[in-house]
């Protein structure tokens, strides 16, 4: 059965269920899917195959997993196979199994995360794709490599996700703060920076917005950024002193301090 025959038999598994009335004009459905469940986790994790066939397979399974008590039976099984994709050669398959098993807050996936974002282990997924799994988790542990991410990483997409993660984190506020305002911080982290802290604290993000606005030598689109979001929080901008004309902004991207 193909990926798209059995989401089809999902479907109509899932609106017979919620709409027993429906049942006698329902498609049909396989009368035993179990099996079909069972193939479809030995396909995945059957290396002679095309990882393209493979990834067609774990949808199946995937899709399988939302009916429950149905799926139940095979629930470990299927978290045993995700944890092996979490290291097999291919990479989409390591990013949809960590997704996934991220998503379930499994312990196995946020250690390889952790080992990787700390240069311990294996990178299984991009830095910037690790940390974001991560701070799906209830664990502060994604806070702390955010940090540290900050002081450490020149990579631009580790650092704006860096500082969408500490958007959770109150005590990240100043950091953000910091961040939102360094004039040498890539452009795109400070966007990213004022739309964590606007959330978190918005007194605080108000205040720092206000001083950028006021500063005749920074960039136009941060200004941009930053009065337009005061604007959509009906923050009058009356009180600020105009400033000086500006010359059109520079091409070349700001770097952050080496």
């Amino acid at each position: 059965m193909n990926v798209k025959a059995y989401r089809q038999q999902i479907e109509s598994q899932l609106r017979t269920r919620n709409e027993p009335k429906a049942q006698a004009t329902a498609a049909p459905v396989d009368s035993n899917p179990e099996a079909n469940w069972v193939q479809a986790l030995e396909r995945i994790v059957d290396t002679s195959l095309d990882p393209a066939d493979r990834r067609g397979a774990l949808q199946i399974a995937q899709a399988a997993s939302f009916l429950t008590p149905q799926f139940a039976p095979l629930h470990a099984k299927y978290l045993d196979v995700l944890r092996r994709l979490a290291t097999d050669a291919d990479g989409e398959l390591r990013r949809m199994a960590l997704d996934a098993l991220s998503n379930q807050k499994d312990d196995f996936a946020r250690q390889k995360l952790t080992e990787g974002l700390r240069g311990l282990g294996e990178t299984l997924v991009a830095p910037a794709v690790a940390l974001g799994f991560l701070a799906r988790d209830d664990h502060g542990s994604a806070h702390d490599i955010a940090r540290d991410l900050l002081k450490e990483s020149a990579d631009v997409p580790v650092r704006e996700q860096a500082v969408r993660v500490l958007g959770a984190a109150p005590a990240a506020k100043s950091l953000l703060d910091a961040v939102m305002r360094d004039k040498k911080e890539f452009r795109q982290v400070r966007r990213a920076s004022a739309v964590a802290l606007r959330a978190l604290d918005p007194q605080m993000f108000e205040q720092g917005a206000r001083d950028i606005l006021n500063d005749s030598s920074d960039f136009r689109d941060i200004k941009a950024t930053v009065g337009g979001a005061l604007q959509r929080a009906t923050v009058s901008l009356s009180a600020l002193p105009s400033s000086p004309r500006q010359p059109p902004a520079k091409k070349s991207r700001s770097r952050r301090r080496p």
